[in-house]
């Protein structure tokens, strides 16, 4: 018996990052070789013309996005308090509103391409051409893309982050598979380019059938009233942050596009290109660790366990650095190579590519600690920090940033193009410095966590092994700490009883997989509340009635009658029951 050791959360962290830099690196990857196959395929304009789509692409994606991470963080929040009624009825809302959005730009797509185009890509040239095609079956298959970006941020708090990235994994070879057909064998043009994206989300969506049928649901679609509707609220509030970011990025592709193009025309955009790219690698990678922040901490701070976030943020914090150290060496010893790849060409443009992107890679440091910040300030529901970040990065530092960068190299080449990569590395180091000031303004007092450096009340807070021996020295260090408090000595013995019945069940009967336990007592408010974490096999104290013919296990009948209540909840792949006096 030892003071907690984080062991088992730190366990199941792991668990979460390899599917999350799957996820993340099936989706980033489908983008990164969707380019690289347009520009070999069908020339270096074509590839152009996605970057020049992408304010669509952001608008097209925008509800499913703000509302799977905004909806996944506050049902976390939900689950954290054991309140599943609610955490249904938001994803049901979430899902129909989804639903509906996507149908309403299929039935503008083909009507509304051709404008669009002309707005972004002004004149009649290939280049409108190219990007008229590809947003018009973009929109067109935006319910499948927005329901697609939406379960898996589901997925990811539901106990099946290994379902989210096997799905985006399937989308995505299925999008390059048929990518490669379409481009090589077909008349579609780059038509074929973004009809293979549609086609590999709606494809890959077989997965769900998984999650359907899994006994660690805690979701459920309900049937909805009008009024029901109302609870959507809860995922906008909690989503803003992403919100933001969405319309940043359509206010920052949309200025970037023109700054780009009106200062230095078509090899700027090429350049750009390959930067966007490239910072979609580092993105792909260091993304997924710093992605399982949301899924996580939202149940950790319904929980109110602050000592647990410490512990998740550190984590992920270590294996970023060392992920974004090995893709700095990277970049800066395969530069050509990396433009190569993008259809450069070498000449005067594969030069300047690689002399603007020696300079952008100084710029994933920051990049890295400023997605950090916004993932872990929405999560623990402090969205006005996490939207000042967002906002700043990507739409008020980064186009003044970038068309000061283009004007001040100007004056040292006559080109501009490496003004590009100067723009973004200021942008991003203006907005660690803004966000620095913004969080001390906002909370005086605090440290960056901002949440308290220990959990609420006054706490016991201990591991065990999985054994007997371990289980019965549970009632009597119990009993000591509660002695120690001036706990009475019937709550005392309430306490210390529960406990240790829970526990010698967990043993007897969670599987291989229980090794640790995690045990809680918190003395806050007249109310003694006792948690226990463990991850054996998936049982809900709450669900069992006694059965003679069965196991043994009537000690959970014991624990039902003498507590004040009992919460159990599946979050994190581990059994959390709650039990208070």
């Amino acid at each position: 018996m030892e003071k907690r050791n984080n062991r088992l959360l730190n366990a199941k962290l792991n668990k979460y990052i390899i599917p999350g830099i799957m996820m993340s690196l099936a989706l980033q990857l489908g983008n990164i070789v969707d380019t690289i196959l347009v520009s070999n395929l069908i020339g270096v304009e074509a590839m152009s013309a996605v970057t020049m789509s992408l304010p669509v692409e952001t608008i097209v994606q925008l509800t499913g996005y703000c509302l799977g991470v905004g909806g996944s963080i506050a049902v976390g929040n939900m689950l954290g308090k054991r309140d599943k009624e609610s955490a249904s009825k938001l994803f049901t809302a979430t899902f129909l509103v989804t639903l509906v959005v996507g149908i309403l730009f299929s039935i503008c797509a083909f009507s509304a391409a051709a404008p669009v185009s002309r707005l972004l890509v002004p004149g009649d040239g290939i280049l409108t051409t190219y990007t008229r095609d590809y947003i018009r079956i973009s929109m067109f298959g935006a319910p499948v893309i927005g329901i697609g970006l939406l379960m898996v941020n589901y997925l990811g708090v539901e106990n099946h982050p290994e379902l989210a990235s096997v799905y985006l994994i399937a989308a995505n070879v299925l999008n390059l598979i048929l990518d490669y057909i379409f481009l090589r064998f077909t008349p579609l043009g780059i038509s074929g380019a973004s009809l293979s994206t549609v086609l590999g989300f709606l494809l890959a969506m077989v997965v769900f059938l998984f999650y359907v049928r899994s006994e660690k649901r805690n979701l459920c679609f309900v049937r909805l009233q009008a009024k029901d509707f109302v609870i959507i609220k809860e995922a906008v509030v909690t989503g803003v942050p992403m919100l933001v970011f969405m319309a940043a990025n359509f206010i920052k592709a949309f200025g970037l596009n023109t700054i780009i193009m009106n200062q230095i025309g078509e090899d700027g955009m090429a350049v750009f290109t390959v930067c966007d790219n490239v910072l979609l690698i580092v993105e792909m990678l260091t993304g997924g660790i710093i992605g399982v922040i949301p899924n996580v901490a939202g149940i950790l701070f319904g929980e109110k366990d602050y000592v647990g976030i410490r512990v998740l943020c550190k984590k992920m914090l270590e294996y970023s650095y060392i992920v974004l150290a090995v893709i700095f060496v990277l970049i800066m010893l395969f530069t050509e190579q990396i433009t190569v790849l993008f259809g450069s060409g070498g000449g005067e443009l594969g030069r300047q590519m690689v002399h603007a992107l020696r300079i952008f890679a100084f710029c994933v440091i920051p990049y890295l600690w400023n997605k950090f910040i916004v993932s872990y300030y929405e999560s623990i529901e402090e969205t006005a920090i996490a939207s000042f970040v967002t906002f700043l990065e990507n739409a008020v530092a980064v186009l003044p940033a970038t068309f000061v960068g283009i004007y001040l190299w100007k004056q040292i080449d006559g080109i501009g193009i490496n003004g590009i990569a100067v723009g973004f590395v200021a942008t991003e180091l203006i907005t660690v410095i803004a966000a620095l000031i913004f969080r001390r303004l906002k909370h005086k007092n605090s440290t960056f966590y901002i949440v308290p450096d220990k959990n609420p009340g006054i706490n016991l807070d201990f591991s065990i092994k999985s054994t007997m021996e371990e289980a019965g020295a549970v009632n009597r260090k119990i009993m000591d700490f509660c002695k120690e408090n001036g706990v009475s000595g019937k709550r005392a013995n309430l306490a210390a009883v529960c406990a240790e019945e829970m526990t010698v069940n967990i043993i007897k009967f969670g599987g291989k997989t229980s090794n640790w336990i995690d045990i809680n007592l918190c003395l806050e408010d007249d109310i003694c509340r006792l948690r226990i974490r463990d991850n054996g096999i998936n049982f809900n104290p709450l669900e069992y009635s006694y059965d003679h013919q069965d196991f043994d296990i009537h000690g959970i009948e014991l624990v039902k009658k003498i507590s004040k209540s009992m919460d159990y909840i599946r979050a994190i792949d581990m059994n959390n029951t709650i039990i208070s006096f």
